[in-house]
């Protein structure tokens, strides 16, 4: 991945995070450790509730999200971390054989004017799954090294 320092990202500009088909024995085996609700765990007690079927916590689904940030986006040599998200939507369950595709918009970056060694880049990231439906939403921030002065 090419390195890329807060002067690179620039207000609309779009990432593509590729895709991942999600597969019911990681929903079921996440689950069981970290979010045991039925529907996530139990296909017979899934049918009965609102879902109609096992569907992935959205713990899991933010966690694929971000394996594809890291594989599509994310400059390690760059990437300082995050302050924390605004938000985060699940507003469709994801179901197992789901194939996400996933997407990062850049809102804004800028550099520091009180730590001149930090920049923020600011976006929107999606994730659809093979019908075109928003499965996943969160608006965030990213702390990234800014250009080094010996290359500006």
């Amino acid at each position: 991945m090419k390195i890329r320092y807060a002067e690179d990202y620039q207000a609309g500009d779009i990432f593509e995070l590729g895709s991942y088909e999600v597969n019911q024995e990681e929903i079921i085996e996440f689950s069981k450790k970290y979010d045991p609700f039925p529907f996530h765990i139990d296909e017979k007690a899934a049918r009965e509730t609102v879902f109609k079927g096992i569907i992935s916590s959205g713990w899991l689904t933010g966690l694929i999200w971000l394996r594809m940030m890291h594989e599509s986006f994310l400059c390690h040599e760059t990437t300082l971390g995050s302050p924390g998200h605004e938000e985060m939507l699940w507003p469709k369950p994801v179901r197992p054989g789901d194939r996400l595709t996933g997407v990062a918009e850049i809102k804004e970056s800028k550099v520091s004017k009180s730590k001149p060694d930090l920049g923020f880049v600011r976006y929107t990231s999606t994730l659809q799954n093979q019908n075109g439906e928003e499965v996943f939403i969160t608006t965030s921030t990213i702390i990234v090294k800014p250009r080094p002065s010996s290359e500006k």
